[in-house]
């Protein structure tokens, strides 16, 4: 019976870790989103331009960068997030671009 308690015990511990994973990188991503959105808006509004619509990045998208504006900082997190990047293209048009990069994991070497 000790036995059977030891393991449900595990088990709700590496489920609430989980869940507490899920929600950090919930949070990491919203915040990088809002960054991102933040920083091409000032970009867009001091120069009167448009605010662009974010596009999530898809293989063999035409990514036409002139001009670099914004790119979402590292973060320490041992997964998958969701970085934004915005840019001006050779027309000077403004565009916003989410894609998928590695955290900075503690691990990774």
């Amino acid at each position: 019976m000790n036995i059977l308690k030891g393991f449900v015990a595990a088990a709700l511990f590496f489920f609430a870790a989980s869940v507490s994973a899920q929600n950090n990188v919930k949070d990491i991503n919203a915040r990088l989103e809002q960054v991102g959105k933040d920083a091409t808006a000032r970009y867009a509004q001091s120069l009167n331009k448009p605010m662009p619509e974010l596009k999530d990045y898809r293989y063999g998208m035409d990514m036409d960068i002139a001009k670099l504006v914004h790119v979402s900082q590292n973060v320490m997190y041992c997964g998958n997030v969701r970085s934004i990047m915005s840019f001006e293209d050779s027309k000077g048009e403004l565009h916003m671009v989410r894609y998928i990069v590695k955290g900075n994991c503690y691990n990774n070497k």
